[in-house]
């Protein structure tokens, strides 16, 4: 049986062991030594990148090769009064302190025309990021160990990952050809703003006999997405129809709007069109009536008629790309003058265990990728190891608690299979940045696991560090829970969840569109695991996850009463309760909430402490099942999820895995129930109850809405079991 727990680790890290300030840029990873070699000119001849010249003074295509061990590679061409400027890193671990490094002065035939041997120990170190070492020239010698007149510029020291020539370096446990280096090293992205365009489609006045009675509707085309209105069988047809779509900064493209014809048994003809370049929308923040406009529509024959819309680009939305429950973000796009409540620091230490991916060679490129917000950043890619050590940290900026941070291993297959073969996915994690204590840092080893022919298969595991420090006040994070989760307007004109899952998907396109633009582009494969594409799909593994779920709230309270009925339980407690209860009805009510109060007082002292571990009959394995015909079954599938969710937040008001939310919690529900025992001690249990309802039918409909709004934003922010789902 493979073990799918979540181990506490104790890593070398100096945020542990207090050999580093806190907050530092590499204080939650270890640290790794390395040797650099930082090459940048060479003189003494006459650079030619021409034909062979039979001249001892002329090389043509000169290049230096820096040997180091078992490893060895070259700079570029060099070029006539111009810097190369290439470093090079090799692992402590893989080269030998007794050793030399040795630069080979090359002509384009791969002739050794000089060299020059330095000690590895007579290597500085240097410790403090900031500081350089200037380069110095060193005198070749020919292959008999002449000298000659030629000399090689360089500076080499050691190290650590914290260096500033660590990033554009070449390093020794990634080396592949030079043209592959940009692919194997570490890179940050950054997904584009995304904005829903909503368009609102109200009626059409047409010249002549365009309409006639037939099926009129509009076809709106934004790029690559086409969207139609239902059909009008007017003259003069209405529709006052509403359609969304998403767009990404700049907004340089247009809008196409085709107003068609479908004549009984025929197809479409189009019978007029107008286009709207997105940069003259109207762009609104909040929901003031947009200003809708006639636009003229032009056919084959010049102006057939005009087309009434409201055009805007909504600033006040949240455009999903993830998942609502494991969404990283949820600030409207003009997120202007939101406050930062803290800092997340994520420590990717190293991996354990990988499979083989590549079954022909033996071997695994693993590289991490790790996404919260708009940012997203991918380590190094390290070759053939199975427990490939990084140690790169990171850091975003934290708005919201209630928010998922996502990583994801990979196994490189662009070194191997080419720039067309697919990236195999190796495992992915998520934390909810809620579950985290302020300032406190976590080190764990998460398993890595893949669902394989409706099964879970443990890939491997990978040793993190998290640390969330707080930027504010303890008041202002509990704040936090009392206002909704979602912007305003979002709050307020909802979107229909088969809308919502429509538009994440159009999202998503935008992002795999930007992101593999890049330079090395981020793969497609990698940005649709990530997102979790196509993850609203129907699937019968996902409807028995979802009973389970209901199945594990359900059984939590049926075990309680079981383990009373069998006195597995102090029943000292119980049965005073029950006879206080007996005796005096009147503190019934203060009873069964002084019951609530222990629950919650007995369970801070058993709170959990480590991460939710993974539950493997949860996972749902998703079939790219898309018929229509299954739309209603994944309806109940979702209405079964929601019921889940519903139960598990409930329940973990009193699991303290949200240790700040079930204190806030805590701390209203006593002082309610102070007020409500003072009031059945003095006018009775039955008359509070008459005074309870009287005051909840009687009450100002606006405290009816704070009230519950209060509660739902309090509810929306408690975590569920679908944390703990592959």
């Amino acid at each position: 049986m493979e073990d799918f727990a979540i181990k506490e680790t104790t890593p070398n890290i100096p945020a542990l062991n207090g050999s580093m300030l806190p907050g530092t840029a590499f204080d939650i990873v270890e640290q790794m030594d390395f040797l650099f070699v930082k090459v940048f000119n060479a003189r003494g001849f006459i650079a030619f990148d021409g034909p062979y010249i039979a001249n001892p003074q002329v090389v043509v295509n000169p290049y230096v090769v820096v040997k180091v061990g078992r490893y060895m590679v070259a700079t570029k061409y060099l070029k006539p009064s111009l810097d190369c400027a290439e470093t090079f890193a090799f692992k402590e671990e893989q080269i030998n302190s007794d050793e030399e490094v040795e630069i080979l002065l090359k002509d384009g035939a791969a002739i050794t025309i000089g060299k020059v041997s330095l000690l590895i120990s007579d290597a500085i170190r240097r410790d403090s990021v900031g500081t350089s070492f200037a380069p110095c020239w060193y005198a070749l010698k020919d292959r008999n160990g002449r000298n000659t007149n030629m000399e090689v510029n360089l500076t080499y020291w050691m190290g650590t990952q914290a260096d500033a020539e660590f990033a554009s370096s070449w390093h020794s446990d990634s080396a592949v050809d030079t043209c592959c280096i940009p692919f194997t090293r570490s890179k940050q992205y950054h997904s584009p703003n995304l904005c829903y365009l909503r368009v609102s489609v109200n009626e059409a006045v047409l010249r002549g006999n365009n309409g006639n009675g037939a099926k009129i509707y509009v076809k709106a085309t934004l790029g690559d997405v086409a969207k139609k209105t239902k059909v009008s069988n007017d003259v003069n047809p209405k529709w006052n129809e509403i359609i969304l779509f998403v767009v990404a900064e700049p907004f340089d493209g247009s809008l196409v709007l085709t107003v068609k014809v479908q004549p009984n048994g025929e197809r479409s003809v189009i019978i007029g069109r107008c286009t709207v370049p997105l940069e003259n929308v109207q762009k609104r923040e909040d929901d003031i009536p947009v200003v809708s406009v006639w636009y003229n529509l032009v056919g084959p024959e010049g102006m057939v008629g005009k087309l009434h819309m409201g055009i805007s680009l909504e600033g006040g939305y949240h455009v999903f790309d993830e998942p609502i429950h494991y969404s990283s973000d949820f600030r409207p796009t003009a997120n202007s003058g939101i406050p930062t409540i803290g800092v997340l620091h994520l420590g990717i230490l190293n991996a354990a265990g990988l499979r083989l991916m590549k079954l022909m060679e033996n071997r695994t490129d693993a590289y991490c990728v790790a996404k919260y917000g708009s940012r997203w950043v991918r380590t190094r890619t390290i070759l053939d190891s199975v427990a490939p050590q990084w140690n790169e940290q990171f850091s975003w900026p934290v708005y919201e608690l209630c928010t998922v941070l996502c990583i994801a291993v990979f196994d490189n297959c662009h070194l191997h299979g080419g720039p067309e073969a697919l990236h195999q996915q190796i495992g992915k994690i998520r934390i909810r940045l809620s579950t985290l204590e302020v300032n406190r840092v976590y080190t764990f080893s998460y398993p890595l696991a893949v669902t394989r022919y409706s099964k879970v298969k443990k890939m491997g595991e990978i040793q993190l560090a998290v640390r969330l420090s707080s930027s504010t006040s303890l008041i202002n994070r509990v704040r936090t829970y009392s206002q909704p989760l979602l912007p305003k307007m979002q709050c307020s004109s909802t979107l229909s969840e088969f809308k919502l899952d429509k538009l994440r998907n159009e999202a998503a396109s935008l992002i795999v569109l930007s992101l593999t633009r890049d330079e090395p582009p981020l793969r497609k494969e990698v940005i649709s695991y990530m997102l979790d594409v196509g993850v609203e799909t129907w699937s019968l593994e996902k409807v028995i996850a979802n009973y389970d779920r209901v199945r594990m709230v359900v059984i939590s309270f049926l075990d309680w009463f079981e383990n009373i009925r069998n006195w597995k339980l102090t029943m000292i407690f119980v049965y005073a309760s029950l006879l206080l209860a007996i005796l005096l009805p009147n503190m019934l009510l203060p009873t069964i909430f002084l019951v609530l109060i222990g629950a919650w007082l007995w369970r801070y002292r058993k709170r959990p402490r480590l991460p939710p571990d993974m539950h493997i009959t949860l996972t749902g394995i998703v079939i790219n099942s898309r018929d229509d015909q299954l739309r209603v079954i994944r309806r109940m599938q979702t209405a079964l999820g929601e019921l889940a969710t519903l139960g598990e937040k409930v329940e973990s008001l009193l699991s303290w895995r949200d240790g700040l939310g079930t204190s806030v919690f805590f701390v209203v529900f006593v002082f309610l129930c102070v007020a409500a025992c003072c009031i059945t001690y003095a006018i009775g249990c039955r008359w509070f109850m008459v005074f309870l309802m009287v005051l909840l039918v009687v009450r100002r409909p606006i405290h009816r809405i704070i009230s519950l709004s209060y509660l739902k934003n309090f509810l929306d922010r408690m975590p569920t079991r679908t944390d703990s789902m592959f």
